[in-house]
């Protein structure tokens, strides 16, 4: 079982998805530019195009695993996936959207990009309170892709941003939960996204980053529940095979020498 399925009903994977992407990105862009342009529509936000550009700018390159193309396009594709099998949706579906796309925007342009796309819709302040209590929430911080908060190498800090106003809490948890998903990718996609988090930490010596990705797997095996909401109970068993595989590999790594990815 990976991310964009829960049992056994066909769809491309997200290595298939990600060529698609790739191919058409010049026409249409990638998945996360898709939410992108979705979300802003919904909203009638001005200025979207260009502040999509700045998104670009400012985003990791898709050698690595935290950028658009890899994972904020795998969330988008998820959640999708969820919405097109008729789960409720969220309170604030274009916001939630957003948010999803600016996760790893960095703080001070994610709040200037949400204060002018959003400053003409009646609903503004609720709008950016909303997308900033996702943002800031803790558990919906900690990153599937590396296992670590906001301080990761990767992941810009968010100390900055303070929302107006809670959003519900079972959005908060999708949103966690959403940021998870990929620990249940088929075993190919796992790895494929495994060999990006090491690229991430390129600056790591083989033994360090070796260490380190054990000491966070670790604390996800010790986790009593991975996701909190019914929608994605079916992500926890291929999750935890997930972990405990890469964590065998990794200290495999340590006894022999080996230096491949997992």
């Amino acid at each position: 079982m990976d991310g964009y399925r829960c049992k056994g009903r066909p769809r491309k994977r997200w290595m298939d998805c990600m060529k698609d992407d790739m191919m058409i990105c010049g026409r249409q862009g990638c998945s996360a530019a898709r939410m992108w342009r979705m979300a802003c529509t919904t909203l009638c936000a001005p200025g979207s195009d260009d502040a999509w550009k700045q998104i670009v700018e400012a985003a990791p390159p898709d050698s690595v695993w935290h950028s658009l193309r890899n994972c904020v396009a795998y969330q988008a594709g998820v959640w999708q996936n969820l919405l097109s099998k008729g789960i409720d949706d969220v309170i604030q579906p274009a916001a939630f959207k957003l948010a999803i796309v600016l996760r790893h925007t960095p703080s001070e342009l994610t709040v200037r990009l949400l204060a002018e796309l959003l400053r003409l819709h009646p609903q503004s302040q609720d709008l950016t309170s909303y997308v900033l209590a996702l943002l800031t929430d803790d558990e919906a911080q900690w990153c599937g892709g590396c296992g670590s908060g906001s301080s990761s190498p990767s992941s810009p800090s968010r100390s900055s941003l303070t929302p107006l106003g809670p959003a519900p809490l079972r959005d908060l948890q999708l949103f966690g939960d959403l940021e998870l998903a990929v620990l249940s990718a088929s075993r190919e996609e796992y790895d494929a996204h495994a060999k990006l988090v090491r690229a991430e930490y390129s600056k790591l010596t083989h033994d360090n980053y070796v260490e380190l990705r054990i000491k966070v797997l670790n604390q996800f095996s010790q986790i009593p529940k991975l996701y909190h909401t019914p929608e994605f109970e079916c992500f926890e068993a291929s999750s935890r095979e997930n972990i405990e595989r890469e964590i065998c590999t990794l200290r495999e790594h340590l006894l022999t020498g080996r230096k491949d990815s997992t």
